[in-house]
């Protein structure tokens, strides 16, 4: 495997940990919709009866330390649009991603434990032990439209760093913190320009 390739299935891997973790703090209520791999980790998409803040960002991150810990095996199982719809019951928003398959398509889940199942391509890791080493962190949480649509539900989008040690992920904050520094710095120089010099000729007292 490349580092392209587990790059995708450790990051991937990491949403399903994240909807978990979610669910598991904040009950089965809780409607998970998708949670795609990005280029410096993932995110997942969540209608949750609270706001998520900043100061819950640490007990997500424990959770979801405390899932992986659990070594639990992943397994891929493929089903019938029926017996999706039914492993779906009360999810809208998966229910809503199966019913749009076209027919013929192959339905793929993944399962977690005995305790979570998520409608899913892959690819995964076989055991959540395949990712003790990889380091990840929220990095935000936003709101986002199902579907990008703003006529439809409004949902928490959690966002996470993720990658594959602590020094990877120590050296991409470094550089976003390097980047922030750049743009106030940039921005500052621009809000001089509309400064006045109150000390000079014809200004008033």
């Amino acid at each position: 495997m490349n580092k392209e390739e587990f790059a995708e299935v450790y990051r991937h891997s990491l949403a399903h940990i994240l909807a978990k973790a979610v669910i598991e703090i904040y009950g089965k209520e809780v409607q998970y919709a998708i949670g795609p791999q990005i280029e410096d980790g993932c995110y997942y998409d969540f209608l949750i009866p609270v706001s998520v803040k900043e100061e819950d960002f640490p007990a997500i991150e424990n959770k979801m330390r405390e899932i992986i810990k659990r070594r639990e095996d992943w397994v891929r199982k493929e089903v019938s649009r029926e017996e999706a719809l039914q492993l779906f019951a009360g999810q809208k928003f998966k229910t809503e991603l199966i019913e749009d398959l076209p027919e013929g398509e192959v339905i793929s889940i993944y399962e977690t434990g005995s305790d979570f199942v998520d409608l899913c391509r892959g690819p995964h890791v076989d055991n959540s032990q395949e990712l003790m080493n990889v380091a990840y962190k929220i990095r935000s949480v936003s709101g986002a439209y199902w579907r990008g649509d703003e006529k439809r539900d409004s949902l928490q989008r959690i966002y996470l760093y993720a990658f594959p040690n602590k020094d990877a992920l120590k050296e991409h904050l470094k550089l976003i913190q390097e980047a922030l520094e750049r743009d106030h710095k940039k921005l500052g120089a621009q809000l001089e320009l509309f400064m006045f010099d109150e000390t000079a000729p014809g200004m008033p007292y």
